[in-house]
């Protein structure tokens, strides 16, 4: 198959028409056949087993320290781990090295964006909004739970309060939300649009952020969050078509929500 311009699909997705030099599939990769989508969900799923493994490797010498138990008590040791996160994103990295491809390929691409940074709170606003809501209709249908939390066990004293919360939301912003995006919003979900495109499907677009943000929801393995992950995935996603997939708004839109929840188990919501 010839193709007239090996980068038209990432030209289409700009903002505005460009001049320009291009190296042929240097922006991003054609021909999103069955082959080639297979191999993307195949690096999604490895990223999820490197994310389980690195855990494991981080929680070795916290064993060491605080003990089994210290793993689910300590306030540090669970901000510790969120750093296995970066796991995910080791074979997404592999595969761009592999293909030749740069980062702007998974969204990291205008990085100062003032409107996608603005766009991206206002989301992420909404996201905890829906978030919020979902979780109380869940805890009248299920009056036992209580809602899309995380036991947090925060330290004593109040600078060390503010030093762990703020800790925390650097951590949602720079490590949870920068991985997760990367990962199912710039590589997945983009690339699950370009073969659907490919494939000449109507609604491909819509098929794409649907099953991304199902697989989203499904991989975090919590059947009780599952409806709650699937709707902010649906945010995430769609803000990210919206943008042309720079991930700066969806990266912030997703850390806001996580801090937020972070900040409302310390005040005891």
């Amino acid at each position: 198959m010839v193709i007239d311009e090996p980068d038209a699909y990432e030209i289409d997705q700009m903002d505005e028409a460009a001049i320009g030099i291009f190296e042929p599939g240097s922006l991003v990769e054609q021909n999103m056949d069955w082959g080639k989508f297979s191999k993307v969900l195949l690096y999604v799923l490895l990223g999820w087993v490197m994310m389980f493994v690195l855990t494991f490797i981080i929680m070795i010498p916290l064993i060491g320290v605080v003990g089994i138990m210290g793993i689910l008590e300590d306030p540090w040791a669970f901000l510790i781990l969120t750093f296995a996160e970066f796991g995910f994103i080791l074979p997404v990295v592999y595969y761009l090295k592999k293909e030749g491809l740069g980062l702007r390929s998974v969204g990291l691409k205008k990085l100062t964006s003032v409107t996608d940074m603005a766009l991206g709170l206002i989301v992420g606003f909404l996201m905890l909004g829906a978030n919020l809501v979902i979780s109380y209709f869940m805890s009248l249908v299920i009056p036992e739970l209580g809602g899309d939390e995380l036991g947090f066990n925060p330290p004593e004293g109040e600078m060390a309060q503010l030093i762990w919360i703020s800790a925390w939301t650097i951590a949602m912003f720079a490590v949870v939300g920068l991985s997760e995006e990367i990962v199912f919003r710039g590589f997945l979900q983009r690339r699950m649009e370009m073969y659907y495109r490919n494939k000449g499907t109507l609604n491909y677009k819509l098929y794409a952020l649907a099953l991304t943000s199902f697989i989203f929801a499904a991989i975090h393995l919590d059947l009780i969050g599952l409806g709650t992950r699937f709707v902010l995935g649906l945010f995430m996603g769609y803000l990210a078509q919206r943008r042309k997939y720079s991930l700066i708004g969806p990266i912030v839109a997703h850390g806001v929500n996580n801090s937020a929840v972070v900040i409302f188990a310390l005040l005891g919501f």
